[in-house]
């Protein structure tokens, strides 16, 4: 068991909440479920209730389960690494890969292919998120890093939160999208369907840049660049400007069925600095077989037509 005890400077907030916005890249529901197992005091008294309010002065200890190594089963999976220090892991992940294991001992995560290369990873992403400091959604493609030592982590964390890392993506879309613009909508939880995000007037503060490359025959492929970073929010922003992205049934995607069985988004690059030198680095990453299919047949037989 690793114990961990923190000082609350700011509140009054339920205890799920405040442990949340601490530890971002833990879910809200296992935090909620720490809390109820008993594995949070305040003062040292044990909480049971994750709607505890805690307040400024209080002192949390936090016991976390063994580390994610432990909670998470080796598993070789095949991982396309393009670059690796003692620091991090930069790596092209495949569509249909969750990122990280919800339950212990799950399977067929990048984490647990990590763990089977015996890859160290940062502490602070435990339990079982050991090192992730981003995530991609399952069925997206594209560049990650990850954190090895624990500098690496904290570095990260705070780049990501403070827009200091560089994203870009590569969508395929419907309609033929011509002219480039900045996308300012805000974003929410969809009320009528708990799986979606939508623009809502009330939701957190959303940019996007929107550029397109090569259009035709009904379709469009963008270079795609989040400013912010909320949950599905290209998928979102793209399905409001009337160009949902391929094989994006959720978001409103209705005639690429039989090219894509998955949103056709790809993490194209990913820029920033190094957590113990400070170079500046970006690495770009290969579109998975079904988009450079797509692309190299759809689109040159436009042009020959």
């Amino acid at each position: 068991m690793r114990k961990e005890k923190i000082l609350v400077y700011e509140g009054f907030k339920r205890v799920d909440v405040w442990l949340r916005e601490h530890f971002p890249h833990l879910s809200r529901a296992f935090l909620a479920r720490m809390v109820k197992e008993g594995r949070v005091s305040c003062n040292r008294i044990p909480l049971r209730k994750p709607s505890t309010l805690v307040r400024p002065g209080d002192l949390l200890e936090i016991t976390w389960p063994q580390g994610g190594e432990l909670l998470v089963l080796p598993e070789e999976l095949p991982l396309d690494i393009l670059y690796e220090d003692d620091h991090l892991l930069v790596l092209n992940k495949r569509p249909g890969m969750t990122v990280h294991p919800v339950s212990p001992f799950q399977r067929g995560t990048l984490v647990n292919a990590l763990v089977y290369l015996r890859v160290p990873l940062a502490r602070y992403g435990a339990p079982l998120r050991p090192g992730i400091v981003h995530r991609l959604d399952k069925d997206t493609s594209g560049v990650m890093v990850v954190a090895k030592s624990d500098l690496a982590y904290v570095e990260l964390v705070r780049a990501f939160k403070n827009r200091e890392v560089e994203k870009t993506y590569l969508a395929v879309v419907e309609g033929e999208f011509r002219e480039g613009c900045t996308v300012h909508l805000p974003i929410g939880r969809d009320m009528r369907n708990p799986l979606r995000m939508a623009v809502q007037s009330g939701g957190k503060s959303a940019i996007t840049r929107v550029i397109p490359l090569v259009s035709g025959g009904g379709f469009s492929l963008l270079l795609v660049q989040p400013r912010t970073g909320r949950t599905h929010q290209i998928r979102v922003h793209l399905s409001a400007l009337g160009a949902p992205i391929a094989g994006d049934v959720l978001y409103g995607s209705q005639h690429s069925g039989a090219f894509f069985a998955r949103p056709a988004l790809h993490a194209f690059t990913l820029a920033f600095r190094h957590p113990a030198s400070g170079r500046r680095m970006m690495f770009a990453a290969a579109l998975p077989e079904d988009m450079r299919d797509f692309l190299s047949s759809y689109f040159r037989l436009l042009r020959v037509l």
